[in-house]
């Protein structure tokens, strides 16, 4: 093997750690307040409700909430989550409109898909 194969080999090793490292610790969402982890939840349920499927259930690909940000200040916004131990349905309102962004992962760290989910906004 030349120089140059080794150089382009350890490019390519370089940036495998990097993706790994990205996917797995740095592009799940952290730090959130009150209304946001209730905003989490609701996005994990719906995202299990709508992209649960064959390749979801075996581990073959795994979705991660990368961002979540309220678009609106206005309103009520009506959602539904499971709440944290107990796995209850709670239908709850939050102030204001969220958005969140939901990135899908090929073996948990080759990001493929890249979506939104909102909530409702009922004025």
């Amino acid at each position: 093997m030349g120089k140059k194969e080794k150089v382009y080999l350890y490019i390519t090793l370089l940036l495998a750690v990097i993706l790994v490292t990205k996917s797995l610790v740095l592009d799940e969402v952290r730090n959130l307040s009150g209304d946001e982890i209730k905003v989490k939840q609701f996005v994990e349920r719906a995202v299990d409700e709508k992209y649960g499927g064959f390749l979801k259930n075996k581990g073959i690909v795994k979705y991660r909430i990368v961002d979540i940000k309220q678009v609106d200040t206005k309103g009520i916004s009506t959602i539904e989550y499971y709440a944290q131990g107990n796995n209850q349905l709670v239908k709850d309102d939050i102030e204001g409109k969220y958005q969140a962004k939901v990135r899908g992962y090929f073996l948990h760290i080759i990001p493929y898909k890249e979506f939104k989910v909102a909530t409702n906004n009922e004025k």
